[in-house]
């Protein structure tokens, strides 16, 4: 998994979440198929789904995270740097 695409305070989060869904998949979805638990998979699946959207919501592109760690970098030097969004337009 590339971590690059989440944020440097996400990415303990995100590495945890995708060790989670390697062991669910692996060591609790096969094993339950295996054994015919299908009550059981569906459970499983659902929590892998529940981690999978979890990802997608803490990933950005990394061009973002790029940004996101020089404001910070000018944060620590004492300059308050903010996203400036460009004005809407009307139309008359």
């Amino acid at each position: 998994m590339n971590l690059n695409h989440f944020l440097k305070s996400d990415r303990e989060k995100a590495q945890r979440l995708y060790g989670s869904m390697q062991y669910m998949v692996f060591d609790l979805l096969i094993p339950a198929l295996e054994n015919g638990d299908f009550v059981g998979c569906k459970e499983i699946a659902e929590s892998i789904a529940q981690h999978s959207n979890d990802l997608k919501k803490m990933e950005h592109p990394e061009k973002v995270v790029q940004l996101n760690e020089i404001a910070s970098e000018f944060f620590k030097r004492g300059i308050d740097v903010e996203c400036v969004k460009p004005p809407t337009r009307r139309i008359h």
